[in-house]
């Protein structure tokens, strides 16, 4: 009796310690979604290819959205790729928005990625759910919402500024803006003048340095840069969805939105 008692006890032991991972700091069990991604095309994937679905809350547009949980698998195989993302049930509200993104890259080469919002858990969505990956295309035909884009390097075009849109009537050039990588530096422009500075960049925090223009005096685009540059010096943090950048203030508020533009020649 002694021995199955010790045998007991140990499976015991053992059962608690696998359990103990998957239970929330509230001793509510690890809930998990359930997921199918695929594309469209005919073709392998390379055998280093890399597999992440990630579980966010996109209740709020204005603001980067908080990871709950995320799943990688590295060489997936070919689709339809089968993962389980496990989150915290408490961390969970009625009222918010939750939605799965995914993508397959090698090497840091984007393949495939999702370009809608697939929502799970809330607002009559369940737990399951099939996805539908686009090609990042190579070339000269790319599609443009599914490439990667980088902070730095990447041409900027000023689209909107708070609440109002800005198009091209509302400024003499292009108002834009280029992260350097040398130096930390920022060059573009207001809408009137060239704009140079610096800004310093840790992790989703952003923040510019005095910004220098040049002096010139232009019919239109003075107000424009005006406030542009009055919202630089506001922001706090970034984010980037397909090919936007967002740039926000202290408590998330969008102050800045730009595109990814082909850049103009000087």
């Amino acid at each position: 009796m002694r021995a199955i008692s010790r045998t007991h006890g140990f499976m015991a032991a053992v059962l608690a310690g696998l359990l103990f991972p998957y239970m929330t700091a509230h001793g509510q069990a690890m809930l998990q979604i359930e997921g199918t991604a695929t594309y469209r095309e005919r073709i392998a994937l390379p055998p280093d290819a890399v597999f992440d679905a990630v579980l966010e809350d996109v209740s709020r547009a204005d603001v980067a959205a908080p990871t709950l949980g995320e799943a990688r698998i590295d060489q997936p195989g070919n689709p339809p790729v089968h993962f389980t993302i496990q989150y915290d049930p408490t961390q969970i509200r009625p009222d918010h928005i939750y939605a799965v993104r995914v993508r397959i890259t090698e090497g840091g080469r984007l393949l495939f990625t999702t370009d809608q919002r697939y929502q799970v858990l809330t607002q009559g969505h369940g737990s399951e759910i099939g996805m539908i990956m686009l090609r990042k295309a190579s070339g000269g035909s790319a599609e443009t919402r599914t490439t990667a884009v980088t902070l730095r390097e990447t041409y900027w075009k000023l689209v909107e500024l708070g609440d109002s849109p800005i198009t091209d009537a509302d400024q003499q050039n292009e108002a834009h803006l280029i992260f350097q990588t040398e130096s930390s530096r920022v060059v573009g422009s207001g809408g009137c003048n060239r704009l140079t500075g610096g800004y310093t960049l840790n992790g989703r925090s952003l923040r510019f340095g005095a910004m220098a223009a040049t002096r010139m005096a232009c019919m239109r685009g003075m107000e424009t840069e005006g406030k542009f540059l009055a919202a630089m010096e506001r922001v706090r943090s970034w984010k980037i969805t397909n090919q936007q950048l967002d740039l926000l203030d202290e408590n998330g508020k969008l102050l800045v939105r730009l595109t990814a533009q082909a850049a103009k020649p000087r």
